[in-house]
């Protein structure tokens, strides 16, 4: 037997998951063929527990850091790392760079695993090393993947600080970068975190849902902007997508 409320709570999460950018409550009424109020009724059902937040600026509602919490329980029980680990290798050995995989935790990028290339650059990263996502290829890749009004929740009440000569320092232009991010399927550093380094990103996927990146990191003499165009990303965009096909699996 169908329960209709629950049926229409699911037929509002199922929207908003293919709108990223969030939908005005009229506009969400419109899609599901609703009346406003019972779409009222279910999404601040739902805003308290996070599995919907509004954009204050807007009014546009999108799917909440609930759902990235539970994608990731989900994902960590696969063991993404066991996963990636030998796609891993296989960039590191082609691009002769250090490779990095990383997750979006809470309000930080974390690295979870980490493969140096032996004679290479010697970057202070290590498996467990978490920091602000803005500055990083690894992680403006995760943010990407967010909509918008997550990633306002994230820097609410602070500055996006700034690390290297290069860092994104403002919400608007990193909103701007996220966007093109995600046009283009890659993320880069360009000496945005560190002085001297470079670094291009791509996502892994679970379903829809972005649930870490693959990054390849080295000197900017070795990682130069001509080779990223080249060469880099799309090894980084290949590898991230052989992750993610096993993880459908």
């Amino acid at each position: 037997m169908k329960i209709n409320s629950i049926d229409r709570c699911i037929k509002v999460i199922e929207t908003l998951s293919e709108n990223p950018h969030g939908l005005k409550l009229t506009q969400l009424s419109r899609k599901l063929d609703l009346h406003p109020s019972s779409v009222h009724h279910i999404v601040r059902t739902l805003s308290p527990y996070d599995y919907i937040v509004q954009d204050p600026d807007t009014k546009k509602y999108s799917l909440g850091f609930r759902f990235l919490e539970i994608s990731r329980r989900i994902v960590d029980n696969l063991d993404i790392r066991q996963v990636a680990r030998k796609h891993l290798d296989k960039l590191r050995k082609e691009a002769q760079e250090t490779v990095h995989l990383a997750v979006l935790q809470g309000r930080k990028v974390v690295y979870i695993d980490k493969i140096d290339n032996p004679g290479g650059l010697s970057l202070a990263t290590y498996i467990g090393f978490a920091t602000d996502p803005h500055a990083a290829a690894g992680g403006k890749v995760l943010l990407a993947g967010l909509p918008a009004p997550n990633v306002r929740e994230i820097y609410r009440n602070r500055k996006l600080k700034g690390y290297g000569k290069k860092t994104i320092t403002t919400l608007p232009l990193l909103l701007d970068e996220l966007d093109k991010v995600g046009k283009q399927g890659y993320a880069v550093d360009d000496e945005e975190y560190y002085e001297g380094v470079r670094c291009v990103a791509a996502p892994v996927r679970s379903g829809r849902e972005v649930v870490a990146s693959v990054s390849v990191t080295g000197s900017v003499f070795t990682v130069t902007m001509d080779r990223i165009e080249r060469e880099l990303k799309n090894l980084v965009m290949a590898a991230a997508d052989k992750i993610s096909a096993e993880l459908r699996w």
